[in-house]
């Protein structure tokens, strides 16, 4: 691997986990407050939250489910429809990419995994309304189908942030696309996956960590068009490849403290 690719590798990981743990707190902070508006007394933690409140009505407990996912989908509207807007290849530009697509993901994955895991948030939704299973495998296949296409149609996004180098061949330049792609998709997932898994450590269910590892796997549909695409990439260097790597390490470093002190909790 070139220095230049192991420089984008880790700039790119620690963006791509920083927007990861970003939006699983962001999750979790949407159930806490809601449970505290409907006058619970929530404890946020990394990765659940613990309403302690007695004798939640049905009314209650669906709104309280529904806060994470929906307010994950609201981040990755918002992110997505910046992302389309934008034709920046900065360091704060693939961030925003990252958390369009992991918002997504979340509120998605939720949908597809409600059949099969009636405690996880729209699982629970699903027995509160009495959706008959065809209907939860239903919603599953299409929410599945969506997200393909969703994560597909950032494959082009992707691009702004692969460097081209002048005077290739048409072989070699697919093949400075591959290795571009891969530090921002592949690596990221692999390193990414490794330190969520450890900062969530110890794990409150399974899915916590099948979640971190499986749930990104859909990017490889967006790898896929990128590859496919028969443009190269940005038209000027992207100034991600400018951006010192101390600023993505910091942040994420600084994510990652705050992820792992609410292992135990806080009261809100």
């Amino acid at each position: 691997m070139q220095a230049r690719d192991q420089g984008l590798v880790l700039k790119a990981a620690c963006l791509y986990t920083t927007a990861f743990l970003l939006t699983l707190l962001l999750h979790e902070l949407g159930h806490a407050l809601m449970s505290w508006a409907l006058g619970g007394a929530p404890v946020l933690h990394n990765s659940y939250v613990d309403s302690r409140t007695p004798n939640l009505s049905d009314r209650a407990s669906l709104l309280i489910a529904l806060a994470g996912p929906v307010l994950s989908l609201g981040q990755g509207i918002l992110f997505l429809l910046l992302a389309r807007g934008s034709r920046s290849g900065s360091s704060r530009a693939l961030f925003g990419l990252y958390l369009g697509v992991f918002g997504v993901i979340n509120f998605l994955g939720y949908v597809m995994t409600s059949p099969f895991v009636p405690y996880g948030d729209l699982g629970q939704v699903m027995t509160l309304l009495h959706v008959p299973t065809w209907g939860a495998v239903l919603a599953a296949v299409l929410a599945a189908a969506v997200l393909v296409v969703i994560i597909r149609s950032t494959g082009n996004w992707f691009l702004r942030f692969v460097p081209t180098v002048e005077g290739q061949a048409a072989k070699e330049a697919f093949l400075t696309k591959r290795r571009a792609m891969q530090a921002l998709v592949f690596w990221p997932w692999v390193v990414g996956s490794i330190v969520i898994t450890v900062l969530s450590w110890p794990l409150p269910t399974v899915l916590s960590i099948i979640y971190p590892i499986m749930s990104p796997l859909v990017l490889g549909s967006a790898f896929g068009q990128a590859l496919r695409n028969p443009s190269f990439g940005a038209a000027e260097t992207p100034s991600l490849v400018r951006t010192p790597a101390w600023v993505p390490v910091v942040a994420l470093l600084v994510l990652a403290i705050v992820y792992r002190a609410l292992q135990g909790g806080v009261a809100l």
